[in-house]
């Protein structure tokens, strides 16, 4: 039986600078996860080592336990990569946000009684020492996997999938080609062409990076696969406009939620904590234009000035993303719309899964998406949502959300105002709790037809 190596470059590269992965890595290890499920040892991970500079790979039920639970320590260890200290969450230095000299010296402390196991140090300040202990405290680290060179493994017949953001890294493409030129047969899942799209709304030199990638795709990959019909039917009129020919085949991403609740739920963030006091409507994503947040707070502007509406707050919840400064500014100077609108930065999963669980309705209203996780993750846990209709988002959203035109705000505040409405809500809620939503277990069984037919 043909073996399938599921390329993990990006992770790799990502848990090397940050703490958390992104949605479309997210997406990545779920179906990894599935593959293995289904074909065990079969199913290989494959990577560019920065330390061996070699493109390596091992069997990935050997690391599908760190990287299911995201445990960036653990994957490290397992593949010999450094990784950069944890930073320390907001929740244990909050006493000390406006006063950085001490909150410095209070790291340090910490750190000295968390690894002297001095539990007091902690239980005098409020602190959640069992946390820490989680987190940060001593743990036997488990070996390192046996990595081996790509092509001292896979043969001529076998497949390697690139699932993630490979694009502008020239070693895993060389990587790539050479397997093409032994007979390995190469597909990528294309999660969106935003710089095509919306050239204007992306780092023009991504885009030109992305645009070569895509382009010099065509010349070792077997086929495609596309996240939608929206990103299927974009890729084809892309490669069609280039003079190129591509197989693409569409495997639709989930309809589900960050993860499953979590048996004893860790404190939260204070920030959170005071940005869901009252009813609110949660919004994620990374903040950037294509996202189209300027015309949605407006919206929540224009609303708020009615006496006639109990209005939730909404909740911005992702990371600093391209040509955010002018917004992020103008949320400050003006204390967030007076306490309307609030912005939480990069929230982890469990933060998420919380957010999730307590909104009143999420609120994806972007100019195009290849897919659109933050809606089907809100309706795997029974909410509805304001969605775009543009692109993707309706294969996404179905008839359980009420959709809007991204460029009108008026648009946009009626079906705001329809979530709003309880009883309209709730007939969309009937439809979610009515609807058998796509699992992950289903995409990874979708992907692995494509990649063995």
């Amino acid at each position: 039986m043909a073996q399938i190596f599921f390329d993990i470059s990006d992770i790799v590269s990502y848990i090397r600078e940050h703490r958390q992965v992104s949605g479309i890595q997210r997406a990545a290890v779920r179906i990894i996860a599935q593959a293995v499920r289904l074909r065990g040892r079969d199913v290989f991970v494959g990577f560019h080592h920065p330390g061996r500079k070699a493109y390596l790979c091992c069997p990935a039920a050997d690391v599908i336990e760190a990287l299911e639970a995201f445990d960036i320590e653990a994957l490290a260890a397992l593949l010999g990569l450094r990784v950069p200290r944890a930073a320390i969450p907001a929740r244990f230095l909050a006493r000390y946000r406006d006063q950085p000299y001490k909150q410095a010296v209070h790291v340090v402390r910490m750190r000295l009684a968390g690894w002297r196991g001095r539990s007091r140090y902690f239980d005098r300040r409020g602190l959640d020492f069992g946390l820490w202990q989680k987190l940060y405290g001593p743990r036997k680290a488990p070996g390192q996997v046996r990595l081996r060179p790509v092509e001292a493994v896979a043969q001529a017949g076998d497949t390697i999938c690139g699932l993630g953001a490979i694009w502008g890294r020239g070693k895993v493409e060389s990587a790539f080609r050479k397997a093409h030129a032994r007979g390995v047969r190469v597909v990528l899942l294309v999660h969106d062409l935003i710089p095509m799209k919306l050239p204007d709304q992306a780092d023009p030199r991504a885009a030109r990076s992305y645009h070569r990638w895509l382009v010099g795709s065509a010349e070792y990959v077997t086929g495609y696969l596309a996240n939608s019909r929206a990103t299927a039917t974009d890729l084809r009129d892309f490669l069609s406009g280039q003079g190129l020919e591509g197989d693409v085949h569409v495997t639709p991403l989930a309809q589900a939620g960050v993860g499953p609740e979590p048996e004893t739920r860790p404190a939260l963030d204070p920030l959170v904590q005071e940005a869901i006091t009252v009813p609110y409507v949660l919004c994620v994503g990374t903040i950037e234009p294509r996202k189209n947040l300027w015309r949605l707070v407006q919206v929540w502007a224009r609303l708020s000035r009615r006496s006639d509406l109990e209005l939730p707050r909404l909740v911005l919840a992702g990371k600093r993303g391209w040509l955010t400064d002018g917004f992020l500014s103008m949320l400050e100077r003006t204390g967030g719309l007076g306490g309307w609108v609030i912005w939480l930065e990069a929230p982890d999963d469990a933060q998420l899964d919380h957010l999730y669980r307590h909104c009143l309705f999420t609120a994806t209203v972007s100019l195009y998406e290849g897919w659109g996780l933050p809606i089907g993750e809100g309706l795997s846990y029974g909410k509805t949502g304001v969605v775009s209709q543009a692109a993707s988002m309706p294969e996404v959203g179905g008839k359980m959300v009420a959709y809007c035109d991204p460029a009108s705000m008026q648009s946009i505040e009626a079906a705001v105002l329809r979530c709003l409405d309880a009883p309209q809500r709730q007939a969309l809620e009937a439809r979610i709790a009515g609807t058998s939503l796509r699992s992950w277990d289903d995409v990874g069984r979708d992907v692995m037809a494509a990649l063995e037919g």
